[in-house]
């Protein structure tokens, strides 16, 4: 055999037990979405509506982060979905919400009519910064007609105490035909956020189970957003399934990184993985192979960020963790009754100093001053655990891992 017949026979193994591994990881998601409840959701009422702080314009202020009841991410109901999410527990499953639900759910936003509570008033102007969530991609037209998009940003045209509308789109949606119509209604700035997870592709396509083959797509969805003077922010999921502490540091580090500077991001969005019923996440967690992420380790990661981009200022931001006011949403049929989608765990650290850490990260969304994240005390009760916990390692690849947790018959 030649060398070039041995290499390419090698990558063809190679390339096999890459397949492989990947069918185990949606097979075993898929498994886990057929447990997925099909709920008797109000077509016509919001997922969530809910007040938080936010940094913006170099000032804190109010934010309304709006979830529209949706038909559901496409990629989760062709797919699986990726492995740690399951906000499919908030879409219903057999009826199609149409554009008069839509329309209707979004009217009750602007005449108030959504709050639970008589006792308050209610009035989009006084929230600079607006976020409309649909649980999945609000551009994706098989998601959300593009009627409704039109709808919803031309409404928000007419509140000028609105300045920012954020909304969340996988990378391919982001097309000339669909921006080009909000563009032709709304005048304010407008940011998408895209979820990136991992610019390693075996961490992305194996881990994350993105189904993003081709980073060139982030790359054109960023300069069509450019294009329309409009941002691109990107999510990072910090520490997927089969990573080790470390291991999954060094990739949110790199990612990151690489969003900033290859890929022309305008923010960044650290997402520590959290557990919700129903994803695979939540699954290894169940058999003992899967941790939340150590709170310490966003302490490393943003000095990471920064040292790879030292003397610029950057918009990152820490997803998960700011104090809410919830106006509406919950139907009592999720954690604790508050809300279908709220994720029953949280990364954290012990439960000594997690709630010190959780508000120093508030204290951070509102600053951007990573001081506020150093500031915190080494807790004599886990610190140094977290410590060794960074230095364990593995051995296997990570297709290895895969064949090792998901090649047995559980």
């Amino acid at each position: 055999m030649t060398k070039n017949n041995f290499l390419a026979a090698k990558s063809y193994v190679k390339q096999k037990m890459f397949e492989s591994a990947s069918q185990k990881v949606e097979q075993k998601i898929k498994e886990l979405r057929a447990n997925t409840p099909n709920l008797p959701f109000e077509k016509t009422k919001l997922a969530e509506v809910e007040i938080n702080k936010f940094f913006y314009e170099g000032k804190t202020v109010d934010r309304v982060m709006i979830v529209l009841r949706s038909n559901g991410c496409q990629h989760y109901k062709k797919n699986g979905g990726c492995s740690m999410c399951a906000h499919l527990n908030g879409s219903p499953l057999t009826e199609k919400i149409t554009h008069k639900n839509y329309v209707e759910q979004w009217n009750s936003v602007l005449d108030g009519s959504f709050i639970e509570s008589s006792s308050k008033d209610f009035d989009l102007n006084n929230y600079p910064v607006v976020c409309v969530y649909n649980l999945g991609s609000l551009l994706n037209q098989e998601e959300i007609p593009v009627e409704t998009v039109r709808y919803i940003f031309s409404t928000l045209n007419q509140y000028k105490g609105v300045k920012k509308v954020i909304i969340e789109s996988r990378a391919e949606y982001v097309t000339d035909d669909i921006l080009s119509v909000i563009k032709e209604v709304y005048d304010g700035i407008v940011e998408v956020g895209i979820g990136v997870e991992s610019t390693d592709y075996t961490i992305r396509q194996l881990c994350h189970h993105k189904a993003l083959e081709d980073t060139q797509i982030l790359t054109d969805a960023v300069n069509m957003l450019h294009k329309y003077n409009m941002k691109a922010l990107a999510y990072v999921n910090f520490k997927p399934i089969f990573l080790t502490e470390q291991e999954a540091i060094i990739d949110a580090i790199k990612t990151s990184t690489d969003c900033f500077k290859e890929f022309d991001f305008d923010a960044v969005s650290i997402e520590p993985t959290s557990l919700q019923d129903n994803s695979l996440a939540n699954h290894l967690y169940n058999l003992g192979l899967y941790r939340v992420p150590w709170l310490w380790s966003l302490i490393d990661i943003i000095h990471g960020i920064y040292n790879n981009i030292p003397d610029k200022k950057l918009d990152i931001r820490l997803g998960g963790y700011f104090d809410e006011e919830v106006l509406s949403g919950s139907q009592g049929t999720g954690f604790q009754g508050r809300n279908e989608i709220f994720p029953h765990m949280t990364s954290s650290n012990c439960s000594h100093c997690t709630n010190e850490f959780v508000e120093a990260i508030k204290k951070f969304n509102m600053t951007y001053d990573v001081k506020e994240l150093d500031s915190v005390k080494h807790c004599p009760h886990c610190y140094s655990l977290w410590q060794e916990t960074k230095n364990i390692r593995d051995s296997r690849t990570i297709i290895e891992r895969i064949e090792d947790i998901l090649g047995k018959r559980e």
